[in-house]
Parts: structure tokens; sequence; C-alpha cells
């Protein structure tokens, strides 16, 4: 300070050195609070994360965060909620075990956290077919019964997807193959003459496929069988409660004769 004498009068005169003052910009923070070092997560699975990110002297509009899974980013320049809340929806894959959170202000000083998790595989779906059946009698002018049961370990039974192949007629889109909340699958359908090998297909939630094959035979149009009666003859004549006996032959071109059903008939007795 230097002190000047004029004519009576004092002046004052400050004198200051040439200094610049420097504010610190604190850098945002980042939690992830949806899941903890360690937690299991479903392989497959859409999985919501959540985390608070928060900055003294910025407001939550100022920030933007974004996700990032094993290096690669997933979500990007969120802004977050006014509470700091961030979200970010993600399906891991089996290899995919870190999980980071970023949080970036206005002058790009930027927090994190970074937390390693455990991805649980999941179970392909099971289809196991019922109808048909390998040694069951099929013809290519009547309907044929496909019945399967699905199941998987982490879907319920009616969300899974279905359907039925022929190796033959392709995809069977007019056989039914929704699912009850029992698995099971009903549907009717015909299918052309020949050997199909028949396949029933699932698919659950996470896009992981099952299915079931059996091999049938498709005969042609079903045949009337053929019959013949031996005895009695036509015209015979005996006395009222006496015996008779009834022979006759019957056979079909599709089927063996021991599956037949045969069955005499009166016009009298019924």
């Amino acid at each position: 300070m230097r002190v000047f004498a004029s004519f009576g009068l004092v002046y004052i005169v400050a004198c200051t050195g040439d200094k610049s003052l420097t504010v610190q910009n604190p850098a945002p923070t980042a939690d992830i609070i949806s899941h903890n070092e360690g937690s299991e997560i479903l392989e497959g699975f859409a999985v919501t994360l959540e985390g608070v990110v928060s900055d003294s002297n910025h407001s939550s509009d100022e920030l933007t965060t974004r996700w990032v899974i094993n290096g690669e980013v997933v979500c990007d320049d969120i802004i977050p909620d006014e509470d700091g809340s961030t979200f970010c929806e993600v399906v891991f894959d089996a290899d995919e075990t870190e999980i980071s959170l970023e949080a970036r202000d206005a002058e790009q000083k930027f927090g994190s956290d970074t937390i390693n998790v455990v991805i649980v595989p999941t179970e392909a779906p099971v289809a196991a077919i019922v109808t048909p059946t390998a040694d069951g009698l099929y013809y290519s002018d009547h309907l044929i019964t496909f019945e399967g049961i699905l199941s998987d370990a982490e879907d319920d039974a009616e969300i899974l997807v279905a359907y039925w192949e022929s190796s033959v007629d392709g995809v069977l889109s007019a056989v039914e193959s929704i699912p009850d909340n029992t698995g099971t699958v009903v549907g009717f359908g015909m299918l052309s003459e020949g050997q199909h090998a028949i396949q029933l297909h699932v698919e659950d939630s996470t896009g992981k496929p099952g299915q079931d094959s059996i091999v049938i035979d498709v005969g042609p149009p079903n045949s009337a069988p053929l019959w013949e009666i031996l005895s009695p003859e036509d015209g015979s004549a005996g006395q009222e409660g006496s015996l008779v006996t009834f022979e006759g032959t019957a056979s079909d071109v599709d089927v063996a004769s021991d599956v037949l059903t045969v069955t005499w008939s009166s016009d009298k007795d019924g």
C-alpha cells in the first residue's frame, strides 16, 4: 500500500498482484442400485438396470448417463429423472458379466460405478409328441390328431411358441399349436400319402428352441373292407331253435385282418 500527502489531503492507493480465481468442478457420482456385486441374472431375459446419479453443482437435467456392458455401450445419452434415477433395459448373454453406469456433467466431468454379476444359463424348452405314433394307421383322406406336451424350466407353458412340421408337407400351419396352461397342444390335419418325419417345434421367451420328432406312414385314401358270408347259404332253411353256424371272411387292402371288427346282425333278431 502506498500513501501520498498533497495539500493536506491523504490519498490511499491499493496495489494488488495479478491473481486468478480457480473454481473447482466436482465430478458427479453414480451408483447402481438394481443389482449388487455378484447378483445372479438369468441368461436371455430382459432385465431393467437402475441407478442413481447426482452432482453437487449441476441439476439432474444437466447430467447425462450411459450404461456399459463388458465395455459395450448399451444405453447412451440418458437424461436422468428429477431425482437422479436412470434406467436401461438389456438382455444378457452368457459371457456378459460387467455392468458400468457412467454420469457426465455439462463440463465433461464424469463419475462411474461398476459391478460384476453372475449370468445363470437357462434351459431349452422340451417338446414331446403324444400322437401320431409310429405304429398308428393313417390315411391321406382322414384327419390325423396331432397332440404334444410342451414344458420349460423358466417360462410358463402357455407362453411357449410351437408349430408342427412334416418332411413332406412342410410347416403344418392349419394344425393348432397353441399350448394351454398345462403345456398341451392338440390339433387336427391331413397329410399326403407317403412316409413323413413329423416334428413338433417349440421356442421359449429367450429364443431357445426344442423339438421332438417321429416317423409315420400315411396310406392312400381308406378303402372299404371286403366281406363274404360262407354259411349259412342264401335261401337255406332249418328248424326253429336249431343251432346255426355263421361263417364268413373279411379282408382289407389297407390293414391286417386281425384289426378288423366284424358284427353279425339279423333283420328279425337284430
